[in-house]
Formats: structure tokens, sequence, C-alpha cells
């Protein structure tokens, strides 16, 4: 999501899951526990079958991680449903998160992604917007990881949930793409 890090405020950060999530978000959850109860094992990204949860799709975000002998990894969007495109304006699918993220921002979330690499558990996120009167006054996400075709982590899939002030439609004023303002797709309605 294209946001400054000093626009959000970090509510929940763990990686236990809260006792009660929200319906999507555990239906989300629960099938990365059905798969991984299935397999015996974490699932891989070839056994993600987007169909399983066809309903979630606007909100679901695939990150390849590309690792750099010596360096830091990097993180690339793979997949970025169609509410991610509505939230930042644009199509970031296939682009590398340092090149579309401030720097502030991918210093906020680089230790959480190395955290779901290194703990292989999901992790759970609450960011709200610390500015008021904002359409977007916050997010939750779910993230959890995926083996690639080896025995390393190698894919984090998670699903977004944004939320927006109540009585304005989401979205249509929020996200600027080179100054201009996006507006919604014919036909598509606002349920984010």
């Amino acid at each position: 999501m294209t946001a400054n890090s000093a626009e959000w405020t970090e509510v929940v950060a763990t990686a236990r899951t809260p006792a009660h999530l929200r319906d999507d978000l555990q239906t989300f959850l629960g099938y990365w526990q059905g798969l991984k109860h299935q397999m015996g094992r974490l699932p891989r990204k070839s056994e993600f079958d987007p169909l399983d949860v066809a309903r979630l799709w606007r909100g679901i975000g695939i990150i390849e991680i590309v690792r750099q002998p010596g360096m830091d990894d990097r993180y690339r969007y793979r997949f970025l449903g169609t509410g991610h495109d509505h939230v930042n304006g644009a199509s970031h699918s296939g682009r590398f998160m340092d090149d579309v993220l401030p720097e502030a921002e991918m210093s906020a979330l680089r230790p959480v992604l190395v955290k779901v690499v290194n703990d292989a558990q999901p992790h759970y996120w609450f960011r709200r917007a610390r500015a008021s009167g904002r359409e977007l006054t916050g997010y939750e996400r779910v993230l959890t990881p995926f083996l690639g075709t080896g025995e390393t982590i190698d894919f984090l899939i998670g699903y977004w949930v944004w939320h927006w002030q109540p009585g304005r439609p989401p979205g249509l004023r929020l996200v600027a793409d080179q100054g201009r303002t996006i507006p919604p797709r014919q036909g598509e309605s606002s349920l984010l």
C-alpha cells in the first residue's frame, strides 16, 4: 500500500493472531492453516489455489522474496488484487516494494516481513491512520508464509481489509497517480 509510515499508527502487530478476527480474515487464515495441516508442513505457493478463496481475491496479495547474496532480501509484488489497485491508484503487481513504497514505510515493513519468514508463522497487523478526516482510516491484514519449490519460504501471501470513513465512497478521492484522481471503474462496486 503506498503510504508514508508516519501516517500510520501500529495498533496490533503480533505473530499471535487475535482470538476473534473478522470473518474474511479468519477465512483466509483458516485456508492457510488447512493447507498446512493437510500437507503436514508449510504449504507451497504452487498449492495455493486462488479458486479456494475466490471471494477474497480483491484483497489478496502475493509477495515474492528475492534473495540477493550479501544484501537484504527484496520483496516483489507478484500479484495484488484489485482492492490494492484501488487503494494505490495504480497496479504495483510485478514491482518491487522498495521501488513503490517510501523508505520510512519499508523500514517499518521489512522487520515484519523478515519475522514472518524467520518464524514461519502468520502475522496479523492492524494499522490506523494517524490523521483524522481521511477516507482510508486504517487497514488489517493477515500475512502467511509459503514455500517455493525448495524448502525455503519464498512467498508471503496475505489478505488485506481496508477501513473507510463511514458515509464516503471508499477510495474515490483517496489516491492520485501523478496528480490525477483515480475515478472508479465502470460498473465497479465499492465492496472493499
